[in-house]
């Protein structure tokens, strides 16, 4: 985990936010200290 994500798990943890994101860096948080909800950026630029 790269030191920006430890801030924003941290952040979405104190806050207690919902983490959106489009990659599986947080997947070993969840449900442990975020909820996490993964965004498939595929479906998005599909044409």
């Amino acid at each position: 985990m790269e030191k920006n994500d430890l801030w924003i798990a941290a952040t979405g943890w104190i806050l207690n936010l919902v983490l959106v994101t489009t990659d599986s860096d947080f997947d070993h948080h969840i449900g442990q200290y975020l909820t996490v909800q993964k965004v498939d950026i595929k479906k998005y630029l599909e044409k």
